[in-house]
């Protein structure tokens, strides 16, 4: 039996190509002009394909098969649609409305073209749907079958647009799932709809529903819900969501009257615009059949409610994110630095979970004689006096855009230049010192027992230089924090602050880098600390200007030229000028002691700088 081919197409050209291409005992063919006369002729005709040209007008094309589409008998009529020269969304558009294929009529391969459309799959239309639908088919019946698609499509264009309103409540999830059911339920008309969403802590369960009905009916439309969403997302167990119901409006009243019970169920996925990533199910059930219309109106709902309910996901991750930056880094890290990372969440949390290299000033400080004060407390005392002492140092560190690292024992390890830098990190580290101690005589010593002849007193050393930032640990317990050469020798310089006598010692980089004119910098000596090959100068930071006289610096500063020379007779005198002007003095007492040991024992391949050979 030959095919039957219905063709709308106004070009008589065209008509003898399909004609010729077609003339065989496979294809029975009949054209018609217009889309009146299309409609009559299926009826009449009753093809087992339609084929029509995408440029045809008043109706177009496209509207044509849509109508076509909205008539029961026709809705899985094969239909093929063709163009020359089609715009770049007709094709999109021509699927949408309903088209089985699309075909661009190639002049070269005209003919293929012609033979792919007429090969399409047909299956057999119900004739006697056909014959039934025909006695009720006039003017009037494509009137309203017109007018029912234009209001459909101003209802889904009303639909729409209060879909797109659920971004003003993007900041609270549950209001916008609250909105959009209760919208669903209305276009449906149930009184009953819940939501399945895969949310940043896992599952959640939402739904709304009229007051009039029962627990248990709730209960069994729940367990099918609850069902449905495990079948697409197995790797969680439904059995520990507990549904939250939502306020409801009074309208979802009128669609349960407990003479019809709740029998037809329907539920539609959530998914992301370009429908790659799945993270939740809408459900709904009605009183009765759900109709074709409700349906349609349901997929519509949920198809373009995917994109806004996945930014909305986004926003509230980023919040939970900012939320967890907070609580953790709160209290150690200034409020402008979370701020700056919550900001650059993307590629900040990126580029650190991997290690990065960066140039940070690092302080560690350090209380003095810790291990004998220890030994004169007890414990809970001890553990009181560093609450209050950590308290008052992190603060201080925070107000100058500093990072506690860590606590190790006694002693705070802090970062200056991660997680966010400044253009002036040493400046601020040394400035954070500077104010730490400042603020020794205000520490609250309480009941705390100091060892005889003692007073509290801190050391700290800062140096400026490159180390690796990162999230560093195991698969069970990651820090965030610094490793490298820079960090081992900036905790050198705090014990040497003991050598030296000195509350606060800073590296030459640290120096330069914070700007020679902005703190009262001594240099005091060029040190090899352990596990550096190279020479490090080293400089105190003073209080003031006048805190040693005159005579002392330039006493010390040629007796320190001197020495580098390797003239330590000479460089011995201008030391002991130097602790004559300042009685006491460590640093000087210590030059001066050295001079004397090389003079006695003169160092081999002398080059300026001491080594220390012990942490």
């Amino acid at each position: 039996m030959s095919k039957k081919i219905l063709i709308l197409e106004t070009s008589v050209t065209l008509q003898k190509l399909f004609t010729t291409t077609l003339d065989n005992d496979d294809y029975t063919v009949q054209f018609v002009t217009n889309g009146k006369e299309a409609f009559y002729k299926l009826f009449e005709f009753q093809p087992d394909l339609f084929l029509l040209n995408s440029d045809i007008q008043e109706p177009h094309s496209f509207e044509i098969v849509r109508i076509i589409r909205s008539i029961n008998c026709f809705k899985e009529l094969t239909i093929g649609m063709y163009a020359n020269v089609p715009a770049s969304l007709d094709e999109t558009f021509a699927m949408e409305c309903g088209v089985n294929s699309f075909v661009r009529l190639d002049p070269k391969t005209l003919v293929i073209n012609l033979d792919e459309l007429a090969s399409l799959s047909a299956p057999k239309i119900d004739k006697s749907a056909v014959s039934q639908a025909k006695k009720t088919f006039d003017d009037s019946f494509l009137f309203m079958n017109t007018a029912a698609l234009l209001y459909g499509d101003s209802y889904k264009n009303a639909m729409f647009s209060k879909i797109i309103c659920l971004v003003d409540n993007i900041e609270n999830i549950e209001e916008m799932v609250r909105i959009f059911l209760l919208l669903v339920a209305e276009v449906c008309e149930v009184p009953l709809a819940a939501l399945y969403m895969i949310e940043n802590d896992g599952p959640h369960s939402y739904y709304v529903c009229s007051e009039n009905i029962g627990e248990k009916e709730i209960t069994d439309f729940l367990n099918v819900c609850a069902a449905d969403f495990e079948k697409n997302q197995p790797d969680y167990n439904t059995t520990k969501i507990v549904p939250k119901k939502l306020e409801a409006k009074p309208e979802l009243n009128r669609f349960y009257s407990t003479k019809v019970q709740l029998s037809s169920y329907g539920n539609e996925s959530l998914k992301s615009s370009d429908e790659s990533n799945y993270f939740g199910t809408v459900h709904i059930v009605s009183e009765g059949n759900i109709t074709s219309e409700k349906q349609d109106f349901f997929s519509f709902c949920v198809k373009n409610a995917g994109a806004v309910f996945e930014k909305a996901l986004i926003v509230k991750k980023k919040m939970f994110f900012e939320k967890r930056i907070r609580r953790a880094f709160g209290r150690f890290v200034p409020e402008q630095i979370i701020d700056s990372l919550v900001m650059q969440v993307d590629d900040t949390d990126e580029k650190v979970a991997v290690g990065e290299t960066r140039s940070v000033a690092i302080l560690f400080s350090d209380i003095r004689s810790f291990t004998n004060i220890s030994e004169k407390n007890k414990p809970d005392v001890l553990v009181a006096f560093l609450n209050r002492y950590f308290s008052m140092m992190v603060d201080i560190i925070k107000k100058y855009g500093g990072t506690i690292d860590k606590f190790i024992g006694d002693a705070i390890m802090a970062e200056f230049g991660t997680p966010v830098s400044y253009k002036d990190n040493c400046r601020r580290a040394v400035a954070a010192a500077f104010e730490m101690r400042a603020m020794l005589p205000n520490v609250e010593i309480g009941d705390l027992v100091m060892p005889d002849g003692m007073e509290f007193n801190i050391g700290i050393g800062i140096h400026y230089g490159d180390v690796i930032v990162g999230s560093i640990g195991s698969k069970d317990k990651t820090d965030y924090s610094v490793i490298g050469d820079s960090v081992n020798l900036a905790s050198r310089l705090e014990g040497l602050t003991k050598t030296y006598g000195t509350q606060i010692l800073v590296s030459d980089s640290v120096r330069e880098d914070a700007g020679e004119d902005s703190f009262y910098f001594r240099h005091l000596d060029d040190v090899r600390v352990k596990g550096k090959k190279n020479a490090v100068p080293i400089y105190a930071v003073d209080r003031s200007e006048d805190e040693f006289p005159p005579e002392y610096k330039d006493a010390y500063i040629k007796g320190m030229d001197l020495y580098k020379q390797g003239i330590w007779n000479l460089a011995r005198d201008y030391f002991t000028k130097a602790l004559a002007a300042a009685e006491g003095d460590k640093a000087a007492k210590l030059m001066l002691s050295r001079c004397e040991e090389f003079i006695e024992n003169p160092p081999e391949n002398w080059d300026g700088a001491i080594a220390f050979t012990t942490k």
